[in-house]
């Protein structure tokens, strides 16, 4: 059970003790009988004791709880005994014992009210003024007991000094109980039910002790009196059952205010009245008293009221000091803050000189000039002022923020940002309090973050973002205007070669020239984009002139950008390729974009230099190749991928002497893929790796079977394709001499083919990765001679085995005798350099003749045989192992997808 449910529980049953108790006392006060009254009066006095220590054990309250139990125990005690001594005597005696019990009683009493008083306001000033007014009741107090049954007693001759001295002490006692209990009130700063109970009960006791003595026959009111005794233990026993939630927390007045208030100050001075009260009271009542003790207690209250006034006069300058100290504190800080701080009018104008805002204004002074003339003074707009003012005035008592631009007279852009607070209902500020500070520098800061995440940091054109939202917004307004915008997309071409040649900073300096070009070209209203690297963008937006127009424009910047530019002192010269795209019904700015990079790279994919409008058809094929190089990944490892193998002859022979490994893939649902499709994105995806190191592996170990299958003087040989990719990578090498090693064939009869493609890449790194594979023994073959860039370039640097002529030449053979003139110098060419030459393409015997005629060593081709499976290979070499007449030649054709491929 936790202590709320505990407290709430022990409270029930401390209101149903307290009611059975007021039951009995008032059963007490109305018989008068002694022996019920006794007897009655002891079961409440013990019971109080018992209730007030139950109280303690179960609610837990304060030290000063447990002092009221001690002093209704004490209580208990001395109602014991007396009524022990009345039962044994005839007559019980004046003083006894049981007048300790009850002197006891006092004192623990008074501990009690001393703690309860030490859990109130902490604060010296606080507890000094609760002092004087504690000390001004108990004046009081000492005076009305005094005059009324004190001075009496003592005086009263007949009796015993100590009887004499015992009955005073208890109206006494009640005096000084009763002052405590005003000290607890005041140092508390409430009147709370513990209070209320302390006051219940010293009042009920006091008021017991002096009719007591005031009553010439105080038996014939004993069961009153008994009951006044009752009300104060039962109050008194209560008071355990509060915990200590019901005591305030903390001090609830400050210190500079402590002591003030009302009531506090009618306390102060309503005791002065009491000593003329009773010497009035004498006068019409015709006694002669003794003036001594209301002069005493009127001199000793005025020196208490002397006290109080001067702690208050200093707590109020004291108070005074501080609410200045603090005003000039604020004042401090609002002048060294970046908020200047006024209180206007609903006009506008300032209530109060605001130093704040002069600093911020550099003005002398602001009192009574307008609030919306002073800022625009600035440069902010009066009207926007008074806007916000009366925004304000909407909903008072809520904040309004403010946010005001001006062109400052001296020039630039000003930014004022705040609040205003309409706070005219307010006694204390009675305005509208406006509280506006400099934000120039983060609008500023703002503003160039804004540009920054639109803008490319080098160019300064508009970013992919940018560029994005504006073909939005395009889009949007061609719908109702019918006038589809377009897009063109750039990319450069040999921009790679200035960033390689002449660095990074000279790439950067290219870039920026670009930009000024394009925003040369294009009309204002068009939006010019850099999407990243050498990747350009422009968006027409007006487009009336349809594509026609976007076909000038892209003529206009192909020309600008292809003149000369210098570079740190080199004159270099670009090209871009251009797509360009025209929105259609349901376009969107990605679906824009995308179609213009799809015909920007088929634009350079035709050649570079030029432009090229969308058609759909492009995007089928782009799809086609995303979903070709997707199968292409898992296609080695599921097997789909084989090699087939055209006969290299000997043209004076025709005997096989060697065999061109080809690359095939057979797809489960797209079918047969011819290479032509497959391998560049192959290559350009980097599925050329894996894929060629698996056709070397192969390829050998096919060559290998043959040559021991049939051995020969000069084994046959294997012809492999070699990509640009592998001779970029650091692997072929590696490669090489792993399928040599796993196959175990002559070095010499693999061929490694290159195409002078491959060797334009990176010339001295392929020219270093050509010299590594010849120290293995392989021979090198230069593909396609004749279609590169350079051709007699290559021969000089890179030293190759075999020349192969490509089918483009070969066919010229079936033409006039000029045409057949470039076949021969390739011929001769070769055989000048003493290169081992192969024509390719080889389809009639008419093109066999003039080769045979111009003395050409090897050839390959449909008229000798088309790419066979390695079976159909097996049974050639069988045949003319045999002498046995060849394979039936097929019909010449002439197909793409048998064109030999790049392989690794």
């Amino acid at each position: 059970m936790d202590s709320t449910t505990a407290n709430g529980g022990g409270r029930t049953a401390a209101a149903a003790w307290l009611s059975l108790a007021a039951a009995l006392v008032v059963l007490v006060g109305a018989t008068g009988g002694e022996t019920v009254s006794s007897a009655v009066s002891l079961v409440v006095s013990i019971t109080a004791a018992v209730a007030a220590w139950l109280g303690v054990q179960r609610c837990r309250p304060g030290p000063a709880a447990r002092w009221v139990a001690v002093a209704v125990s004490l209580n208990a005690l001395g109602d014991l005994l007396w009524q022990l001594h009345a039962w044994l005597a005839d007559s019980p005696p004046d003083v006894s014992v049981a007048d300790a019990a009850y002197l006891a009683s006092y004192c623990a009493l008074g501990a009690a009210l001393v703690v309860y008083a030490g859990d109130g306001d902490p604060h010296p000033r606080a507890r000094f003024h609760a002092l004087l007014d504690g000390a001004a009741v108990l004046v009081v107090a000492l005076l009305v007991v005094w005059q009324s049954s004190v001075h009496s007693t003592l005086t009263d001759a007949s009796l015993p000094l100590g009887t004499r001295v015992i009955w005073a002490a208890y109206p006494l006692l009640d005096a000084v109980v009763l002052g405590l209990v005003v000290r607890g009130m005041v140092v508390q700063s409430r009147v709370g039910v513990p209070a209320l109970l302390l006051g219940l009960g010293a009042t009920a006791w006091l008021a017991s002790d002096l009719a007591w003595l005031l009553l010439a026959a105080p038996d014939t009111v004993s069961g009153w009196l008994d009951a006044g005794w009752l009300i104060g233990a039962a109050a008194f026993a209560t008071l355990p059952w509060r915990d200590r939630s019901d005591l305030p927390a903390g001090p609830t007045v400050t210190p500079a205010t402590a002591g003030t208030g009302r009531w506090r100050m009618t306390l102060a001075f309503l005791p002065l009245l009491v000593p003329g009260g009773f010497e009035l009271r004498a006068w019409l009542a015709g006694e002669n008293i003794d003036p001594l003790p209301g002069l005493l207690a009127t001199a000793t209250l005025t020196v208490l009221i002397i006290v109080r006034a001067q702690r208050l006069l200093t707590d109020q300058d004291r108070a005074r000091a501080e609410v200045h100290s603090l005003a000039r504190r604020y004042e401090a800080l609002a002048v060294t803050s970046s908020d200047a701080v006024a209180v206007v009018d609903r006009d506008g104008r300032l209530t109060s000189d605001s130093r704040s805002l002069a600093e911020l204004l550099g003005r002398p002074g602001c009192t009574g000039r307008s609030l919306p003339q002073l800022l625009g003074g600035i440069g902010i707009d009066p009207a926007d002022v008074m806007t916000a003012l009366d925004r304000a005035r909407l909903t008072p008592g809520e904040p309004v923020e403010l946010d005001l631009l001006g062109a400052h007279p001296t020039g630039g852009t000003v930014w004022l940002g705040g609040r205003a607070v309409d706070l005219r209902h307010d006694p204390d500020v009675g305005g509208i309090a406006v509280s506006v500070y400099d934000i120039t520098p983060r609008k500023l800061a703002e503003q160039e973050l804004a540009h920054q995440a639109f803008h490319d940091g080098l160019t300064g054109l508009a970013n992919r973002s940018l560029f994005l939202d504006h073909t939005e917004q395009a889009l949007r307004r061609a719908g109702r205007t019918g006038s589809p915008p377009i897009v063109l997309c750039l990319d450069l071409d040999g921009f790679k070669d200035v960033n390689d040649s002449l660095g990074h900073l000279a790439g950067d300096d290219l870039l920026r020239t670009v930009a000024t070009r394009l925003q040369g070209v294009v009309r204002a209203a068009d939006t010019v984009a850099r999407l990243g690297g050498d990747e350009f963008a422009v968006l027409l937006d007006d487009t009336r002139g349809g594509l026609p127009v976007a076909a000038s424009l892209a003529e206009r910047l192909l020309q600008v950008l292809g003149e000369p530019v210098l570079l740190h002192g080199h004159r270099v010269t670009v090209a871009a390729s251009i797509g360009i795209v025209a929105a259609e019904p349901d376009a969107t700015p990605l679906s824009l974009f995308r179609d213009a990079d799809i015909a920007m790279y088929r634009a350079k994919a035709a050649g570079r230099a030029q432009w090229v409008v969308f058609d759909p058809s492009m995007r089928a094929a782009a799809l086609e190749r995303i979903e070709l190089e997707r199968e292409l990944g898992g296609a080695l490892a599921a097997g789909q991928l084989r090699l087939v193998y055209q006969p290299v002859v000997d043209l004076q022979t025709e005997q096989v002497v060697g065999f061109e490994a080809l690359l095939r893939w057979q797809h489960p649902t797209l079918g047969a893929i011819g290479p032509d499709r497959f391998v560049p994105i192959a290559e350009d995806s980097g599925h050329i790796l894996p894929i060629g190191r698996w056709v070397l592996a192969e390829a050998t170990a096919t060559a290998a079977r043959w040559q021991r299958a049939h051995p020969r003087s000069t084994p046959l040989s294997m012809a492999v394709n070699v990509s640009a990719r592998q001779l970029a990578g650091g692997t072929l090498v590696e490669h090489v001499a792993e399928a040599l090693t796993s196959s175990g064939i002559t070095p010499s009869s693999l061929v490694l083919e290159v195409t002078e493609t491959a060797l334009v890449t990176d010339p001295d790194a392929v020219a270093e990765r050509l010299c590594e594979l010849r120290a293995l023994g392989t021979r090198l073959a230069l593909d396609d001679f004749g279609t590169g860039y350079s051709s007699l370039s290559y021969l000089r640097q890179f030293d190759v085995d075999v020349l192969k002529i490509d089918r483009s030449f070969v066919s010229l053979l079936d033409g006039s005798a000029d045409d057949a003139a470039i076949v021969h110098g390739l011929v001769q060419l070769g055989r000048t350099l003493r290169l081992e030459v192969v024509a390719e393409g080889v389809e009639t015997e008419a093109q066999r003749d003039r080769l045979r005629a111009e003395r050409c060593d090897l050839a390959q081709g449909w008229l000798f045989a088309k790419p066979l499976e390695a079976e159909e290979a097996e049974l050639l070499l069988l045949a003319q192992a045999s002498a046995a007449p060849a394979l039936p030649r097929p019909r010449p054709a002439t197909t793409a997808g048998e064109l030999p491929v790049a392989q690794a």
